[in-house]
């Protein structure tokens, strides 16, 4: 494990082909506020709608614009809506690349974005487009300097302050690995400590949050569940709904 190296669970995103009834159904099931564009998407080719879910987490939903867009091609196959990507904060991104390779761990971007080095790593590879953002200091992130997104953070919700946990099940698609051992590739790339095992697979650490591996059922991979922290501590715990065919559980 590289000296010093952490990482940080920082943004859920969710892709569809419908783009406004998702950002309705995510409005209304984590009663957001105003949200804002990531601005580098759109030359992308993506809409983008991000929202503060507490001080230091956010959900996002992304769409393509245009026909054919690999995104959208993906989102045919999968039932039009799905958990697409993780952005995860960490300080260094040196031998992260190396290491990938040396477990059969694609790169599919590597870019800048506002002046920090950003991989992201291939979905049939990992199981979900996981994005390694190099950002330091720990407590700060892209958003922190948008107007917009200072504006989204004044006007959050108030139903929820954290992300807590995120659940990736693991299938054929991914590289044959079951959750243990994708769990444990993840780690060995991040540069970060290993996971622990669990009943059905394993739990790896991102400072206080948590990723949890475990197998596919009924045909979905990738992100199958969000965990959000409920504000109202007696009556908020338990209530549950579908946000682009991922159960978003408030704990």
């Amino acid at each position: 494990m590289p000296p010093d190296q952490w990482a940080e669970l920082r943004q859920v995103g969710f892709a569809t082909l419908d783009h406004a009834a998702a950002v309705r159904t995510a409005t209304g099931l984590l009663a957001l506020g105003p949200g804002f564009g990531d601005p580098l998407l759109a030359e992308r080719g993506l809409a983008d709608f991000t929202a503060p879910v507490g001080p230091a987490t956010y959900v996002e939903v992304l769409a393509p614009l245009t026909p054919g867009h690999p995104v959208g091609r993906w989102l045919a196959k999968v039932g039009g809506s799905s958990g697409w990507v993780l952005s995860t904060q960490v300080p260094s991104l040196d031998g992260v690349k190396e290491r990938a390779a040396e477990h059969g761990v694609r790169v599919a971007v590597e870019t800048q974005a506002m002046g920090h080095d950003i991989i992201q790593l291939h979905p049939l590879d990992a199981g979900v487009l996981l994005e390694l953002d190099a950002f330091l200091p720990r407590d700060a992130w892209f958003w922190d300097d948008l107007p917009e997104a200072r504006a989204a953070q004044g006007a959050r919700t108030t139903k929820a302050d954290d992300i807590v946990a995120v659940e990736v099940a693991v299938g054929s698609e991914a590289g044959q690995r079951d959750p243990a051992a994708m769990a444990r590739t993840w780690a060995a790339i991040i540069g970060i400590e290993p996971p622990v095992a669990t009943e059905d697979g394993a739990a790896l650490a991102f400072g206080r949050r948590t990723v949890r591996f475990v197998p596919a059922r009924g045909g979905r991979t990738g992100i199958v569940a969000v965990d959000v922290h409920a504000t109202d501590r007696e009556h908020g715990p338990g209530e549950q709904g579908e946000l682009c065919h991922t159960m978003i559980t408030f704990v």
